[in-house]
């Protein structure tokens, strides 16, 4: 998502506000993430752009409306997440000889634009809670089927039978312990 900057670039100390709702397609085609099966419309951006001499400061926050499968029984569930952002696009006028670059976080079209759907993909990826769950209560999928356990009972008992990986450990002779 492309925004215009014309007005900010070499004028530190200038400020804007960017404040809308946009379409995820905005943002391209890229995957969100690995754990993310979609970003649905809209976009919720609550920004502000400061012109600062290096180029320009992004801040804020970003709303997302996301669907993410249960970590348990794999089941999509709708999210809504948002993830404070403050990032600097480089002016590449202003970039020191054998500084690295960082992709994507940079001023683009001759200093005109900067592009926004790095920052919001890596913002959204950043801010995933480590494991999503459809509701704490969740039983998950049954390890020996592969049922959910939410839909029904399977009839297979957590611990029925012994793991036939570790029968090898029954024939040790060890003493009392």
């Amino acid at each position: 998502m492309r925004v215009p900057i014309v007005d900010l670039v070499g004028h530190p100390g200038e400020t804007r506000a960017l404040s809308r709702a946009v379409p995820a397609a905005e943002f391209g085609t890229d995957p969100w993430g690995p754990t993310v099966s979609s970003v649905h419309d809209p976009v919720e951006l609550d920004l502000h752009l400061d012109a600062v001499v290096e180029g320009i400061l992004v801040r804020g926050a970003i709303g997302y409306h996301v669907e993410i499968a249960c970590a348990r029984c794999l089941q999509l569930g709708a999210h809504d997440l948002e993830a404070q952002v403050t990032e600097l696009f480089i002016d590449p006028t202003r970039r020191e000889e054998g500084e690295e670059d960082d992709p994507g976080y940079e001023l683009i079209d001759d200093r005109t634009a900067l592009d926004l759907s790095t920052l919001a993909r890596d913002a959204l990826l950043i801010d995933l809670p480590v494991q999503v769950l459809c509701d704490d209560a969740c039983l998950g999928l049954c390890p020996e089927c592969g049922a959910d356990r939410n839909a029904g009972d399977c009839g297979h008992r957590p611990g029925s039978e012994p793991d036939p990986r570790w029968a090898a450990l029954e024939q040790l002779d060890l003493p009392p312990g």
